[in-house]
């Protein structure tokens, strides 16, 4: 089932893109656009359709295709408390009423891009997991353009030309219409990119994405959607590779001046973000000062973690989402943000012997240590809690090794076996976690918390000893007591 203009596209190619595709396409454009940035466009009068229209197509395409419920979705359904029989029915009466349309057609538009999934979910009103299994319609794309819709079904068979001809139509669009006349932009621009990667290199791809937007900057006034467009830009650049990586910092420089002030200025929670970024980008050039500028902004007045939600939701493709874990000092600093943040301006802020400031964040923050080291510093007697430092290290050791807190002999045994070994599982984790305690060591040890220096050291000795970082340590200590002298 095709719409008019998929099926003369399709006759035309007989379902193969590249070149052919290429042809096809030039044939059926009278004009060449004012500049092609990814080959040829499609006509959008030709391919968009009426609300009418669209409804009666996306109606019967789903009852063709998702009417009906199989033998595979017995165990879905039955943990749901319908069997095949009840399900095919509700199914087969949701189909048989045309006045159903209008319902299924706001559900399709609101969520832009659907499964069949998510059409079960919808007509029984509870999640059941459905299999994969081979329907012929993979997915199904209802967007508003232009008081008019975009109807984009992707077939199983021949899969990448509805895919290629889907990205063409998007492209089309961002070249023929103004942002204000098109519902969501930003989903339709996050789209296009993820189409684009299916078929083109990272490179190319952020290439295009800039290229596009740029046009688009010099075509559209300044309006919200166009703002996230240009931080959708900045974002493309953060996660397409060297050489996009090394212009961030120019492109986050023009956004900040072009949002700076008016009715769209720059939120709070952006500038978050994009101070992230410059974070990541001065880690990656090795900056120390402005890893220490970043990242002090970044933990100021609780930025990173006010916004915490919203940035993993949004700019996912950006922050590492895995929830901190406060109470462990053996763990994974690059697995959340915020964790890794702390790490990398600790270990800078050792390094430039700025280690007042350091111990200052570890008084004030819990996660620029852990939770123990935190309440020991803030105590005026800890004496009497030093033991739980060893506790903890034990607890996070069997917690990476068998999953539960509960089997800390085995998993200690194994960690002391392993955790060496390079190629290993544990190394890495070992080796962020040793350099980090190292570092809390110096910085312990300068702030005069001899008491807390003297267990955190040995119990380093006992379970995560790498001699390198150890040695480094001694040579600190040498180097300190001379000066002392």
């Amino acid at each position: 089932m095709l719409l008019f203009f998929d099926e003369q596209l399709f006759q035309r190619t007989n379902g193969q893109t590249g070149e052919i595709l290429e042809k096809a396409l030039s044939v059926k454009n009278q004009q060449p656009p004012r500049e092609m940035l990814w080959g040829e466009t499609l006509n959008s009068s030709e391919f968009l359709v009426d609300q009418e229209r669209a409804e009666r197509f996306c109606f019967q395409l789903l009852k063709n295709y998702w009417g009906n419920v199989n033998l595979f979705f017995y165990d879905s359904f039955h943990e749901a408390n319908f069997n095949i029989e009840t399900a095919n029915e509700k199914m087969k009466n949701f189909f048989e009423y045309p006045q159903n349309r209008q319902q299924l057609f706001a559900f399709l538009l609101l969520h832009g891009e659907v499964q069949f999934e998510q059409i079960v979910e919808f007509i029984f009103a509870k999640p059941i997991s459905a299999p994969v299994i081979p329907t012929g319609l993979d997915k199904i794309s209802v967007f508003k353009v232009n008081e008019r819709y975009l109807i984009q079904p992707i077939y199983s068979e021949h899969s990448a030309f509805w895919e290629t001809i889907y990205t063409k139509k998007l492209y089309s669009l961002f070249l023929q219409f103004s942002l204000q006349k098109m519902e969501r932009p930003v989903d339709l621009m996050t789209i296009f990119k993820t189409q684009l990667q299916q078929q083109l290199t990272m490179n190319r791809v952020a290439t295009i994405i800039h290229k596009l937007i740029q046009q688009l900057d010099y075509e559209n006034p300044k309006s919200f959607a166009l703002k996230q467009l240009h931080l959708f830009n900045v974002r493309s650049h953060f996660t397409s590779g060297r050489r996009h990586f090394l212009k961030l910092r120019k492109c986050i420089s023009t956004l900040q001046q072009n949002w700076a002030t008016g009715p769209f200025a720059l939120n709070d929670k952006e500038n978050t973000l994009l101070a992230y970024m410059l974070f990541q980008e001065a880690v990656f050039k090795r900056n120390c000062q402005n890893i220490i500028m970043q990242g002090q902004y970044l933990i100021e007045n609780e930025r990173l973690t006010d916004h915490a939600i919203e940035l993993v939701v949004e700019y996912g493709d950006v922050l590492s989402s895995m929830n901190p874990q406060p109470g462990a000092l053996v763990k994974d600093y690059k697995g959340n943000y915020l964790e890794h943040v702390f790490y990398v301006l600790i270990d800078t802020l050792v390094k430039e012997g700025q280690f007042n400031r350091a111990f200052k964040l570890i008084k004030n923050y819990e996660l620029a240590s852990c939770t123990v080291i935190y309440e020991l510093v803030n105590k005026e007697n800890e004496q009497q809690e030093l033991h739980k430092i060893e506790a903890m290290v034990q607890q996070n050791i069997a917690i990476l090794v068998d999953g539960t807190p509960q089997r800390i002999r085995e998993s200690i045994m194994t960690w002391q076996t392993e955790y060496l070994i390079k190629q290993g599982p544990y190394y890495v984790i070992a080796e962020m976690s040793s350099q980090h305690i190292c570092n809390l060591l110096k910085i312990l040890f300068h702030a005069e918390q001899d008491s807390i220096v003297e267990k955190l050291l040995s119990v380093y000795k006992k379970y995560l000893l790498i001699p390198s970082h150890l040695q480094n340590f001694r040579q600190f200590i040498e180097q300190h007591m001379t000066l002392k002298v």
